[in-house]
């Protein structure tokens, strides 16, 4: 557990939205204020004050935590890139970036947006795939990130957006990617919509053919060979290629927000609890409550699995649970 004067430097008023593991034992939280976020309404977001917080674990207690702070940024997403260095990148859906780690620490250049890319529209996602941070959202938005003001676009021969689909929500929402995840660069999968699955050899994107028109949330390429896709409700879907099988159909109210692969099992979180998933069954993990009150965020790299939600923060280290904090502890 973080000190007391750990928590009130970096996160008393704050309440965790995303998080990253950077490396073994370095940990990245994105937080909104919290007083702020009352008054603020969708269109208001930038006006909301954001922290990128940083958790160092070799470091002494009381000299573990750091944070920058963020003006006008929209709704703000954090990942992790150890090519071609090791950073913490942070981006917010309008393509606004703060990168640190490196020998770096600064606010870079907007991703450029353009028809052809890298960003076509808005940011709904930012993950580490093998290494490299990819970004995904509106518009069929696909980019990996090459170094300083550098960023590749990767939409290739994905369709570009019409006048026709920006003005039917279905259709901009179909194109619309909510996650991705790869085996390899040259083997992604990316989701969007209603039952709208991307595939990606490097060269060119394939819809595959999918049984459901559920909403699609997030996607994990597993260990174990087989891609595992959040969709609506909390349902699971497994498979690869064309082939695809419902492991699970849901009845909650929220889906898996992110769903990784960690010490050979799959995981899946929302705001609700953390689940495993084997097989054909989707097993709610039954942990102690200084655990349980982190769900929201999962990130897994280096042997870490790091989950961050509004209450609080914990690792796991392929063993055991570790705290981090508990804000119903540290504010009560």
């Amino acid at each position: 557990m973080i000190t007391q004067a750990e928590y009130d430097k970096c996160l008393r008023g704050y309440q965790i939205t995303d998080c990253a593991v950077r490396s073994q034992g370095y940990f990245h939280f994105i937080a909104r204020n919290i007083e702020e976020s009352a008054e603020a309404s969708p269109i208001s977001e930038a006006r909301v004050s954001k922290r990128e917080i940083g958790y160092y674990g070799d470091e002494p207690a009381g000299a573990r935590m750091g944070w920058q702070g963020f003006e006008n940024f929209e709704s703000t997403f954090v990942g992790a890139a150890a090519l071609p260095v090791d950073q913490v990148v942070c981006v917010d859906t309008g393509g606004m970036v703060f990168v640190r780690g490196g020998g770096s620490s600064d606010f870079e250049s907007p991703i450029p947006k353009r028809r052809e890319g890298p960003r076509r529209g808005a940011v709904q996602r930012i993950r580490m795939v093998h290494g490299q941070l990819y970004v995904v959202g509106s518009g069929h938005t696909v980019c990996r990130r090459r170094g300083l003001d550098d960023w590749e676009s990767l939409a290739l021969d994905l369709p570009l957006e019409t006048r026709a689909d920006a003005d039917d929500a279905d259709r901009s929402a179909n194109m619309a990617f909510e996650d991705i995840d790869g085996f390899s660069a040259s083997d992604l999968y990316a989701v969007a919509g209603r039952g709208r699955v991307w595939h990606c050899d490097g060269s060119r994107w394939t819809q595959l053919a999918f049984p459901s028109n559920m909403l699609m949330h997030s996607v994990c390429c597993a260990g174990d060979g087989q891609v595992y896709i959040g969709a609506q409700s909390g349902s699971v879907f497994r498979g690869r290629g064309q082939e695809w099988t419902l492991v699970h159909r849901g009845d909650m109210t929220l889906p898996f927000k992110d769903i990784v692969w960690h010490a050979g099992k799959v995981w899946a979180t929302s705001d609700h609890g953390l689940w495993q998933i084997d097989g054909n069954t989707v097993t709610r993990l039954e942990l102690p409550s200084e655990i349980t009150v982190c769900a929201g965020n999962l990130s897994a790299a280096g042997g870490m699995l790091l989950m961050a939600g509004m209450h609080g923060a914990a690792f796991h280290d392929g063993a055991a649970w570790h705290a981090i904090f508990n804000r119903n502890e540290m504010e009560p």
